[in-house]
């Protein structure tokens, strides 16, 4: 007796149902089971997505900078386990470090930058900053360092930070640690050679980003947070997506290194960078502003770089090249090249944290070596 179109239809639909149960079950097994296996490309993804970041867990709208962090936090705790753990205070102002004190005869030295600078992944004794003011102070106890620096600020809210606070601060010295990163926001041009990089708060900004503060909090749950979150998601993105897609293949490669060192070594400086015009416009604009609001105290620029750049062979449209070219354009700007210091360097991958791009304490320790070695003290 020959089978109904019903009954086929039903033995089809069954079959279908159970092999989208069966593909489910895989699923959620592959998910618990991928982190036992370790795969440090995975491990590194689902870090990346669920690292605690202080900026979504404790920021605090500003009307002129955007964002700061709350004021007066105290101890706030940024751990993932086995990669992060460290404490973050921050003054009466919402940036990282103690109130400033603002009395007569104090030598203030200002940071300047996004997460580098204000220290990510370390404690603060181990910041940069700290470090500098540490040493400073054996020569001169007046010293003072004060950290403006915000996790993913860009370089045009970065220079407005300075300028809203600098004659409050009256600096003796700046210093701009400079991430590759700090020229990917937008550019407001209004004329050639000419930025707006003030910011203009929209009327749902404030709203925005409190919204934005709520989801990031551990208690939110939502299925797209849990699937960027996810090992399958990472699973997807470190070893299927690059089997399909060149381009992500490519930013995936390492270059080879030689023995004992991290990274492959760094070119000589080129002839002239070719780094985007218009970024590179972009760039010497914002740090026009910045030098002019130094004044006559020294302006020092030291590059960070991450490791997707130093892991490929050096190019001669890095822009540490451009800021190099500034440095030596203008005697009253000290640029320290950073990378070309970590690409020289055996086992230069110590100066970085071990899943993040960030500066390790080795790193924040070199750094401020570097920069001691070319202060300009005052007579």
């Amino acid at each position: 007796m020959k089978a109904s179109l019903g009954d086929i239809f039903k033995r089809y639909t069954a079959n279908i149902l159970l092999l989208i149960f069966s593909l489910c079950i895989v699923l959620v097994l592959v998910e618990i089971f991928l982190p036992f296996l370790k795969i440090k490309t995975i491990e590194e993804a689902v870090y990346q997505v669920r690292r605690p970041v202080i900026v979504g867990l404790y920021g605090q709208f500003h009307p002129e900078l955007h964002y700061t962090l709350k004021k007066n936090l105290r101890g706030v705790k940024q751990v993932y386990p086995g990669q992060l753990d460290y404490d973050v205070d921050t003054n009466n102002k919402g940036f990282r470090g103690p109130d400033w004190d603002l009395s007569p005869g104090r030598k203030n030295v200002v940071i300047l930058g996004d997460s580098f600078g204000f220290g990510w992944g370390v404690q603060w004794d181990q910041t940069v900053g700290r470090i500098l003011e540490k040493e400073l102070q054996k020569k001169d106890a007046a010293y003072q360092v004060i950290n403006l620096a915000m996790p993913a600020w860009d370089i045009d809210l970065i220079v407005r930070s300075f300028e809203l606070y600098k004659d409050m601060l009256k600096p003796v010295a700046v210093v701009y640690v400079f991430c590759p990163n700090d020229l990917l926001g937008g550019m407001k041009k209004v004329s050639p050679g000419v930025f707006d990089i003030e910011y203009h708060p929209g009327p749902d900004d404030e709203k925005e980003f409190i919204a934005m503060v709520a989801r990031q909090q551990p208690g939110h749950w939502s299925w797209d947070k849990f699937r960027r979150g996810s090992y399958l998601h990472a699973y997807h993105a470190r070893i299927i997506r690059p089997i399909f897609s060149k381009r992500i293949k490519e930013s995936l490669t390492i270059d080879k290194a030689q023995p004992g060192y991290s990274f492959p070594p760094p070119m000589a400086p080129p002839a002239q960078a070719t780094f985007d015009p218009e970024r590179k416009e972009f760039l010497l604009y914002c740090l026009d502003r910045l030098r002019k609001g130094v004044g006559e105290s020294p302006l020092y620029i030291i590059d960070t770089s991450d490791k997707s750049i130093l892991y490929r062979n050096d190019q001669a449209d890095n822009r540490r090249w451009v800021l190099r070219e500034y440095g030596l354009a203008h005697r009253d700007v000290t640029v320290i090249d950073f990378e070309s210091f970590v690409r020289r360097t055996p086992d230069g991958r110590k100066f970085y944290l071990d899943y993040d791009d960030h500066w390790s304490p080795d790193g924040h320790a070199a750094a401020a070596g570097l920069i001691l070695q070319n202060w300009k003290w005052s007579k």
